[in-house]
Protein backbone atom coordinates (compact mmCIF):
# COMPACT_ATOMS: atom_id res chain seq x y z
CA UNK A 1 0.00 0.00 0.00
CA UNK A 2 1.33 3.49 -0.50
CA UNK A 3 -0.31 6.87 -0.33
CA UNK A 4 1.08 8.53 -3.64
CA UNK A 5 -2.18 10.13 -3.61
CA UNK A 6 -2.64 11.13 0.02
CA UNK A 7 -2.31 14.99 0.54
CA UNK A 8 -1.12 16.95 3.41
CA UNK A 9 -4.73 17.75 4.61
CA UNK A 10 -5.88 14.02 4.86
CA UNK A 11 -2.69 13.77 7.56
CA UNK A 12 -3.81 16.73 9.32
CA UNK A 13 -7.89 15.48 9.77
CA UNK A 14 -5.81 12.14 10.62
CA UNK A 15 -3.84 13.83 13.60
CA UNK A 16 -6.48 15.76 14.35
CA UNK A 17 -8.74 12.34 15.36
CA UNK A 18 -6.27 11.30 17.85
CA UNK A 19 -6.55 12.37 21.33
CA UNK A 20 -3.53 12.56 23.39
CA UNK A 21 -2.14 9.34 25.11
CA UNK A 22 -2.67 8.95 28.83
CA UNK A 23 0.43 8.39 30.32
CA UNK A 24 -1.15 6.11 33.30
CA UNK A 25 -4.76 4.60 33.96
CA UNK A 26 -6.49 6.14 36.48
CA UNK A 27 -6.11 4.11 38.90
CA UNK A 28 -2.63 3.85 38.60
CA UNK A 29 -2.18 7.48 38.06
CA UNK A 30 1.07 9.43 39.22
CA UNK A 31 2.41 5.39 40.70
CA UNK A 32 2.22 2.95 38.24
CA UNK A 33 2.06 2.74 34.21
CA UNK A 34 0.14 0.21 33.24
CA UNK A 35 0.67 0.91 29.53
CA UNK A 36 4.19 0.35 29.66
CA UNK A 37 3.73 -3.18 31.72
CA UNK A 38 1.37 -4.93 28.59
CA UNK A 39 3.85 -6.88 26.92
CA UNK A 40 4.49 -6.39 23.69
CA UNK A 41 0.96 -4.93 23.54
CA UNK A 42 2.23 -1.86 25.77
CA UNK A 43 2.22 1.64 24.16
CA UNK A 44 5.38 3.08 22.60
CA UNK A 45 7.95 4.06 25.18
CA UNK A 46 11.92 3.92 26.08
CA UNK A 47 13.12 1.09 28.59
CA UNK A 48 14.87 1.79 31.59
CA UNK A 49 18.66 1.34 30.78
CA UNK A 50 21.19 2.99 32.49
CA UNK A 51 20.96 6.49 31.54
CA UNK A 52 23.58 6.79 28.64
CA UNK A 53 23.50 9.71 26.72
CA UNK A 54 21.76 9.11 23.32
CA UNK A 55 23.36 12.19 21.91
CA UNK A 56 25.79 11.78 19.11
CA UNK A 57 29.91 11.46 20.44
CA UNK A 58 31.84 14.26 20.80
CA UNK A 59 34.35 14.09 18.18
CA UNK A 60 33.17 11.43 16.29
CA UNK A 61 31.05 11.89 12.94
CA UNK A 62 27.79 9.89 11.96
CA UNK A 63 28.64 7.06 8.85
CA UNK A 64 25.91 4.77 8.70
CA UNK A 65 22.30 3.99 10.14
CA UNK A 66 20.36 0.34 10.86
CA UNK A 67 16.58 0.74 11.30
CA UNK A 68 14.72 -2.25 12.54
CA UNK A 69 11.17 -1.17 12.81
CA UNK A 70 7.92 -2.98 14.72
CA UNK A 71 4.92 -1.83 13.11
CA UNK A 72 2.59 0.67 14.96
CA UNK A 73 -0.37 -0.39 17.63
CA UNK A 74 -3.44 -2.46 16.19
CA UNK A 75 -6.39 -3.91 16.47
CA UNK A 76 -6.46 -7.64 17.49
CA UNK A 77 -5.59 -9.72 14.92
CA UNK A 78 -7.89 -11.86 12.77
CA UNK A 79 -9.08 -15.50 13.96
CA UNK A 80 -10.82 -16.79 16.80
CA UNK A 81 -8.16 -17.69 19.57
CA UNK A 82 -7.75 -15.63 23.02
CA UNK A 83 -6.00 -12.23 21.91
CA UNK A 84 -7.89 -12.51 18.29
CA UNK A 85 -10.79 -10.21 17.25
CA UNK A 86 -13.48 -12.57 16.80
CA UNK A 87 -13.05 -13.63 20.31
CA UNK A 88 -12.89 -10.69 22.06
CA UNK A 89 -15.90 -9.37 20.32
CA UNK A 90 -17.46 -12.61 21.55
CA UNK A 91 -16.70 -11.99 24.96
CA UNK A 92 -17.68 -7.89 24.40
CA UNK A 93 -21.26 -9.38 22.98
CA UNK A 94 -21.46 -11.68 26.09
CA UNK A 95 -20.78 -8.68 28.85
CA UNK A 96 -23.38 -6.68 26.76
CA UNK A 97 -26.44 -9.04 26.59
CA UNK A 98 -25.60 -10.31 30.33
CA UNK A 99 -23.70 -13.89 29.43
CA UNK A 100 -21.54 -12.54 31.60
CA UNK A 101 -23.82 -12.60 34.79
CA UNK A 102 -22.52 -8.95 36.48
CA UNK A 103 -24.17 -8.67 39.54
CA UNK A 104 -24.40 -4.50 39.75
CA UNK A 105 -25.87 -4.54 43.41
CA UNK A 106 -22.45 -5.30 45.03
CA UNK A 107 -21.34 -2.78 45.92
CA UNK A 108 -17.90 -1.20 44.79
CA UNK A 109 -18.37 -3.34 41.91
CA UNK A 110 -15.48 -2.61 39.59
CA UNK A 111 -17.42 -3.57 36.20
CA UNK A 112 -20.08 -0.84 36.34
CA UNK A 113 -18.63 0.61 33.68
CA UNK A 114 -20.11 -1.84 31.65
CA UNK A 115 -23.34 -0.45 32.05
CA UNK A 116 -22.76 2.79 29.77
CA UNK A 117 -19.11 1.00 27.72
CA UNK A 118 -19.09 1.38 24.57
CA UNK A 119 -17.28 -1.89 22.96
CA UNK A 120 -14.17 -0.65 20.25
CA UNK A 121 -12.97 -4.03 18.95
CA UNK A 122 -14.47 -5.21 15.62
CA UNK A 123 -13.68 -8.14 13.58
CA UNK A 124 -13.85 -6.20 9.97
CA UNK A 125 -11.32 -3.87 11.84
CA UNK A 126 -8.66 -7.12 12.50
CA UNK A 127 -5.01 -6.77 12.03
CA UNK A 128 -5.67 -3.22 11.10
CA UNK A 129 -3.31 -0.10 12.84
CA UNK A 130 -5.21 2.20 14.95
CA UNK A 131 -5.46 6.06 14.37
CA UNK A 132 -2.51 5.84 17.15
CA UNK A 133 -0.17 3.41 15.18
CA UNK A 134 -0.10 5.63 12.36
CA UNK A 135 0.58 8.81 13.73
CA UNK A 136 3.76 7.02 15.80
CA UNK A 137 5.33 4.94 13.18
CA UNK A 138 4.76 9.26 10.92
CA UNK A 139 6.63 11.12 13.96
CA UNK A 140 9.01 8.34 14.28
CA UNK A 141 9.88 8.95 10.54
CA UNK A 142 10.09 12.78 11.23
CA UNK A 143 12.24 12.11 14.14
CA UNK A 144 14.77 9.76 12.48
CA UNK A 145 14.84 12.33 9.37
CA UNK A 146 15.74 14.93 11.24
CA UNK A 147 18.44 13.58 13.70
CA UNK A 148 20.32 11.78 11.02
CA UNK A 149 19.80 14.67 8.09
CA UNK A 150 23.38 14.14 7.51
CA UNK A 151 23.37 10.87 6.15
CA UNK A 152 19.96 11.59 3.82
CA UNK A 153 21.55 12.55 0.69
CA UNK A 154 20.75 9.92 -1.72
CA UNK A 155 17.81 10.40 -4.52
CA UNK A 156 16.22 7.33 -3.53
CA UNK A 157 15.96 4.75 -0.03
CA UNK A 158 15.49 1.49 -0.05
CA UNK A 159 12.64 0.37 2.27
CA UNK A 160 12.70 -3.40 3.45
CA UNK A 161 9.52 -4.37 4.72
CA UNK A 162 7.32 -7.64 5.94
CA UNK A 163 4.58 -8.07 3.81
CA UNK A 164 1.65 -8.07 6.01
CA UNK A 165 -0.55 -5.22 5.46
CA UNK A 166 -0.11 -3.45 8.81
CA UNK A 167 3.55 -3.18 8.75
CA UNK A 168 3.72 -2.13 5.23
CA UNK A 169 1.21 0.44 6.07
CA UNK A 170 3.49 1.27 8.88
CA UNK A 171 6.34 1.93 6.83
CA UNK A 172 4.31 4.01 3.80
CA UNK A 173 3.43 6.30 7.42
CA UNK A 174 7.28 5.91 8.59
CA UNK A 175 8.68 7.53 5.01
CA UNK A 176 5.82 9.65 4.45
CA UNK A 177 7.04 11.47 8.27
CA UNK A 178 10.48 11.69 6.28
CA UNK A 179 9.93 12.73 3.30
CA UNK A 180 6.39 14.22 2.74
CA UNK A 181 4.38 13.98 -0.43
CA UNK A 182 7.98 13.40 -1.82
CA UNK A 183 8.00 9.92 -0.40
CA UNK A 184 6.62 8.80 -4.00
CA UNK A 185 9.72 9.54 -5.88
CA UNK A 186 12.29 8.66 -3.15
CA UNK A 187 11.63 5.18 -1.80
CA UNK A 188 11.64 2.18 -3.57
CA UNK A 189 9.52 -0.59 -1.46
CA UNK A 190 10.99 -4.24 -1.36
CA UNK A 191 8.62 -6.73 0.24
CA UNK A 192 9.24 -9.39 1.52
CA UNK A 193 6.97 -12.74 2.08
CA UNK A 194 5.81 -14.27 5.22
CA UNK A 195 6.66 -17.38 4.64
CA UNK A 196 9.30 -20.36 3.74
CA UNK A 197 9.66 -18.05 0.05
CA UNK A 198 11.89 -15.44 2.02
CA UNK A 199 14.84 -17.77 3.06
CA UNK A 200 17.09 -15.68 5.12
CA UNK A 201 16.25 -12.84 3.56
CA UNK A 202 13.37 -13.41 6.00
CA UNK A 203 11.87 -10.47 8.21
CA UNK A 204 9.07 -12.93 9.82
CA UNK A 205 12.11 -15.01 11.59
CA UNK A 206 10.32 -18.36 12.27
CA UNK A 207 7.80 -18.23 9.27
CA UNK A 208 10.87 -18.29 6.87
CA UNK A 209 11.74 -21.59 8.42
CA UNK A 210 10.26 -24.75 7.25
CA UNK A 211 12.15 -26.71 9.67
CA UNK A 212 11.01 -25.04 13.07
CA UNK A 213 7.63 -24.90 11.36
CA UNK A 214 7.10 -28.62 10.30
CA UNK A 215 8.59 -29.68 13.49
CA UNK A 216 6.87 -27.46 15.83
CA UNK A 217 9.90 -26.61 17.83
CA UNK A 218 9.34 -25.31 21.54
CA UNK A 219 5.53 -25.29 20.77
CA UNK A 220 5.27 -28.11 23.24
CA UNK A 221 7.83 -26.68 25.97
CA UNK A 222 6.41 -22.98 25.34
CA UNK A 223 2.46 -24.46 26.28
CA UNK A 224 3.38 -26.36 29.42
CA UNK A 225 5.37 -23.58 30.77
CA UNK A 226 2.60 -20.88 30.36
CA UNK A 227 0.18 -23.49 31.53
CA UNK A 228 1.65 -23.77 34.88
CA UNK A 229 2.30 -20.28 34.92
CA UNK A 230 -1.29 -19.38 33.58
CA UNK A 231 -2.76 -21.20 36.89
CA UNK A 232 -0.36 -19.32 39.27
CA UNK A 233 -1.18 -15.97 38.54
CA UNK A 234 -4.63 -16.13 37.00
CA UNK A 235 -5.95 -18.05 39.72
CA UNK A 236 -5.72 -15.33 42.17
CA UNK A 237 -7.41 -12.66 40.14
CA UNK A 238 -10.40 -15.18 39.25
CA UNK A 239 -10.99 -15.35 43.01
CA UNK A 240 -10.94 -11.65 43.58
CA UNK A 241 -13.03 -10.73 40.85
CA UNK A 242 -15.81 -14.07 40.94
CA UNK A 243 -17.71 -12.37 43.91
CA UNK A 244 -19.12 -9.57 41.34
CA UNK A 245 -20.80 -12.07 39.48
CA UNK A 246 -23.80 -13.92 39.93
CA UNK A 247 -23.81 -17.54 39.71
CA UNK A 248 -20.48 -17.56 37.83
CA UNK A 249 -17.38 -18.66 37.81
CA UNK A 250 -14.79 -16.68 35.74
CA UNK A 251 -12.15 -18.63 34.25
CA UNK A 252 -8.67 -18.13 33.07
CA UNK A 253 -9.84 -17.18 29.43
CA UNK A 254 -12.33 -14.24 30.98
CA UNK A 255 -9.82 -12.93 33.06
CA UNK A 256 -6.99 -13.04 30.01
CA UNK A 257 -9.86 -11.34 27.76
CA UNK A 258 -10.38 -8.93 30.21
CA UNK A 259 -6.48 -7.95 29.98
CA UNK A 260 -6.75 -8.29 26.19
CA UNK A 261 -9.34 -5.84 25.85
CA UNK A 262 -7.53 -3.52 28.23
CA UNK A 263 -4.24 -3.68 25.60
CA UNK A 264 -6.36 -2.95 22.76
CA UNK A 265 -8.90 -0.68 24.06
CA UNK A 266 -5.41 1.45 24.91
CA UNK A 267 -3.93 0.92 21.41
CA UNK A 268 -7.44 2.11 19.40
CA UNK A 269 -8.19 5.15 22.06
CA UNK A 270 -5.60 5.27 24.27
CA UNK A 271 -7.50 4.31 27.51
CA UNK A 272 -9.73 1.45 28.91
CA UNK A 273 -11.78 0.96 31.84
CA UNK A 274 -10.95 -2.49 31.87
CA UNK A 275 -7.32 -1.55 32.99
CA UNK A 276 -8.88 -0.44 36.42
CA UNK A 277 -9.73 -4.31 37.07
CA UNK A 278 -6.36 -5.00 37.88
CA UNK A 279 -3.74 -4.29 40.24
CA UNK A 280 -0.33 -3.24 39.35
CA UNK A 281 1.22 -6.88 40.53
CA UNK A 282 -1.50 -8.43 38.41
CA UNK A 283 -0.38 -6.51 35.67
CA UNK A 284 3.39 -7.22 36.10
CA UNK A 285 2.59 -10.90 35.83
CA UNK A 286 0.64 -10.66 32.91
CA UNK A 287 3.84 -8.83 31.38
CA UNK A 288 5.49 -11.67 32.40
CA UNK A 289 3.52 -14.33 30.42
CA UNK A 290 4.60 -12.64 27.73
CA UNK A 291 7.92 -12.45 28.36
CA UNK A 292 7.85 -16.33 29.38
CA UNK A 293 6.16 -16.85 25.77
CA UNK A 294 8.69 -14.47 23.48
CA UNK A 295 11.70 -16.32 25.80
CA UNK A 296 10.64 -19.60 25.20
CA UNK A 297 9.49 -19.07 21.40
CA UNK A 298 12.42 -17.92 19.71
CA UNK A 299 13.88 -15.93 22.46
CA UNK A 300 17.09 -16.59 24.88
CA UNK A 301 15.31 -19.59 26.43
CA UNK A 302 15.05 -21.13 22.93
CA UNK A 303 18.21 -23.46 20.61
CA UNK A 304 17.00 -21.60 18.24
CA UNK A 305 17.12 -17.66 18.76
CA UNK A 306 21.06 -17.19 16.93
CA UNK A 307 19.17 -18.89 14.38
CA UNK A 308 16.40 -17.09 14.13
CA UNK A 309 17.86 -13.52 14.38
CA UNK A 310 21.39 -14.52 13.16
CA UNK A 311 20.60 -14.03 9.20
CA UNK A 312 19.67 -10.10 10.45
CA UNK A 313 22.94 -9.45 12.23
CA UNK A 314 24.91 -11.29 9.38
CA UNK A 315 23.22 -8.67 7.02
CA UNK A 316 24.10 -5.88 9.50
CA UNK A 317 28.03 -6.75 9.68
CA UNK A 318 28.37 -6.82 6.05
CA UNK A 319 26.98 -3.73 5.89
CA UNK A 320 29.28 -2.19 8.54
CA UNK A 321 32.48 -3.78 7.26
CA UNK A 322 31.54 -2.80 3.36
CA UNK A 323 31.80 1.44 4.96
CA UNK A 324 34.92 0.81 7.01
CA UNK A 325 36.36 -0.92 3.31
CA UNK A 326 35.05 1.96 1.40
CA UNK A 327 33.18 -0.81 -0.95
CA UNK A 328 29.59 0.52 0.18
CA UNK A 329 28.68 3.92 -0.11
CA UNK A 330 24.91 3.46 0.95
CA UNK A 331 23.98 5.12 4.41
CA UNK A 332 20.87 4.61 5.57
CA UNK A 333 18.67 1.11 5.73
CA UNK A 334 15.48 0.41 6.73
CA UNK A 335 13.72 -2.74 7.71
CA UNK A 336 9.98 -3.01 8.75
CA UNK A 337 8.86 -6.15 10.75
CA UNK A 338 7.19 -7.93 13.78
CA UNK A 339 8.07 -8.12 17.43
CA UNK A 340 9.09 -12.10 17.23
CA UNK A 341 11.64 -11.18 14.67
CA UNK A 342 13.30 -8.05 16.83
CA UNK A 343 13.01 -9.59 19.76
CA UNK A 344 15.04 -12.57 18.03
CA UNK A 345 17.89 -10.61 16.79
CA UNK A 346 18.15 -8.56 20.26
CA UNK A 347 18.68 -11.89 21.70
CA UNK A 348 21.32 -13.09 19.30
CA UNK A 349 23.09 -10.10 19.92
CA UNK A 350 23.46 -10.67 23.22
CA UNK A 351 20.85 -8.82 24.66
CA UNK A 352 19.90 -10.77 27.53
CA UNK A 353 22.82 -13.06 28.72
CA UNK A 354 21.14 -13.75 32.21
CA UNK A 355 19.02 -15.86 30.43
CA UNK A 356 19.64 -18.98 28.41
CA UNK A 357 18.67 -22.20 26.78
CA UNK A 358 20.42 -24.29 30.04
CA UNK A 359 18.71 -21.43 32.53
CA UNK A 360 15.89 -20.42 31.31
CA UNK A 361 12.98 -17.50 33.05
CA UNK A 362 11.27 -20.08 35.79
CA UNK A 363 7.61 -21.13 35.22
CA UNK A 364 6.66 -20.96 39.15
CA UNK A 365 7.34 -17.84 40.06
CA UNK A 366 8.24 -13.76 38.55
CA UNK A 367 11.87 -13.24 39.12
CA UNK A 368 11.28 -9.07 38.51
CA UNK A 369 14.83 -8.64 37.85
CA UNK A 370 15.54 -10.21 34.48
CA UNK A 371 16.78 -8.60 31.33
CA UNK A 372 14.16 -10.06 28.77
CA UNK A 373 11.34 -7.20 29.05
CA UNK A 374 8.84 -7.48 26.28
CA UNK A 375 7.42 -4.37 27.13
CA UNK A 376 10.44 -2.60 26.84
CA UNK A 377 12.11 -4.17 24.13
CA UNK A 378 9.48 -4.67 21.74
CA UNK A 379 6.64 -2.52 22.34
CA UNK A 380 4.45 -1.44 19.30
CA UNK A 381 6.61 0.88 17.36
CA UNK A 382 9.50 -0.70 18.83
CA UNK A 383 12.77 -0.13 17.48
CA UNK A 384 16.18 -0.87 17.60
CA UNK A 385 18.82 1.08 15.65
CA UNK A 386 22.32 0.71 15.26
CA UNK A 387 24.74 3.45 14.35
CA UNK A 388 27.73 3.25 13.23
CA UNK A 389 30.88 6.32 13.68
CA UNK A 390 34.24 7.33 12.72
CA UNK A 391 35.57 9.04 15.85
CA UNK A 392 39.27 11.45 15.83
CA UNK A 393 41.31 8.49 15.98
CA UNK A 394 39.80 7.30 13.04
CA UNK A 395 38.12 4.15 14.41
CA UNK A 396 34.62 2.96 13.56
CA UNK A 397 32.52 2.30 16.76
CA UNK A 398 29.31 0.87 16.59
CA UNK A 399 26.29 1.72 19.08
CA UNK A 400 22.61 0.23 19.55
CA UNK A 401 19.66 2.21 20.29
CA UNK A 402 16.29 0.20 21.92
CA UNK A 403 13.25 2.88 21.50
CA UNK A 404 15.71 5.55 20.97
CA UNK A 405 17.46 4.61 24.42
CA UNK A 406 21.09 3.66 23.83
CA UNK A 407 21.55 -0.40 24.97
CA UNK A 408 24.41 -0.39 27.27
CA UNK A 409 26.92 -2.94 25.36
CA UNK A 410 29.38 -4.64 28.14
CA UNK A 411 31.07 -7.70 25.90
CA UNK A 412 33.28 -5.43 22.95
CA UNK A 413 35.29 -3.18 25.57
CA UNK A 414 34.32 0.94 25.54
CA UNK A 415 34.17 3.62 22.60
CA UNK A 416 36.75 6.65 22.59
CA UNK A 417 35.66 7.85 26.17
CA UNK A 418 37.03 4.75 27.32
CA UNK A 419 34.06 4.37 29.72
CA UNK A 420 30.80 2.81 29.29
CA UNK A 421 29.18 4.60 26.48
CA UNK A 422 27.41 2.23 24.82
CA UNK A 423 30.05 1.50 22.33
CA UNK A 424 32.17 -0.76 20.76
CA UNK A 425 34.99 -0.54 18.64
CA UNK A 426 33.69 -1.74 15.35
CA UNK A 427 36.06 -5.31 15.00
CA UNK A 428 35.63 -5.87 18.40
CA UNK A 429 32.07 -5.46 18.18
CA UNK A 430 31.95 -8.27 15.48
CA UNK A 431 34.55 -10.45 16.51
CA UNK A 432 33.27 -11.04 20.38
CA UNK A 433 31.91 -14.51 20.81
CA UNK A 434 28.46 -12.80 21.80
CA UNK A 435 27.64 -12.52 18.36
CA UNK A 436 31.11 -13.82 16.06
CA UNK A 437 28.78 -17.02 14.95
CA UNK A 438 26.02 -14.29 13.40
CA UNK A 439 28.38 -11.91 11.87
CA UNK A 440 30.58 -14.09 10.20
CA UNK A 441 28.17 -16.84 9.20
CA UNK A 442 24.52 -16.23 10.19
CA UNK A 443 23.29 -16.44 6.71
CA UNK A 444 25.00 -20.18 6.29
CA UNK A 445 23.44 -21.29 9.87
CA UNK A 446 20.02 -19.98 9.09
CA UNK A 447 19.95 -21.64 5.47
CA UNK A 448 21.70 -24.88 7.12
CA UNK A 449 19.18 -25.48 10.14
CA UNK A 450 15.68 -24.16 7.93
CA UNK A 451 16.98 -26.07 5.11
CA UNK A 452 16.58 -22.80 3.15
CA UNK A 453 16.50 -21.83 -0.41
CA UNK A 454 19.25 -19.30 -1.70
CA UNK A 455 16.48 -16.09 -3.06
CA UNK A 456 16.90 -14.20 -5.48
CA UNK A 457 16.02 -11.05 -3.61
CA UNK A 458 18.41 -8.70 -2.18
CA UNK A 459 17.65 -7.41 0.92
CA UNK A 460 20.13 -4.74 2.79
CA UNK A 461 19.28 -4.32 6.59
Amino acid sequence: MRLYSFSLWFFALVVGSVSARVSDSETFKNTFNLQEHLGSLSIYHEPYFAGLSSKFPESCEIRQLHILQRHGSRNPTAGDSITNAGYLAQVQDQLINGTFPINYTVPGNPFQFIKSWVPVINPSNADKLSSSGRLELFEMGREIFSRYNKLFDSDVYEINTAAQDRVVESATWYTYGMFGEEMANKTKYIYLAEDETAGANTLSGHKACNVYNEKKINQKKTKHVLSEWEEIFLSPIKTRLNPYFSDYNLTNDDVRSFFYLCAFEVALKDESDFCSLFTPSEVINFEYDYDLKFSFHTGPASEWSSIMGGAYIHNLAESLRSISNETNHQKTFFAFTHDTHIFAVETALGFFPDITHENPLPATFNPYTYSAKTSSFVPFAGNLITELFQCQDQKYYVRHLVNQQVFPLTDCGYGPSHSSDGMCELSAYLNSPVRVNSTNNGTNIFNAACEAQPTNVTVHY
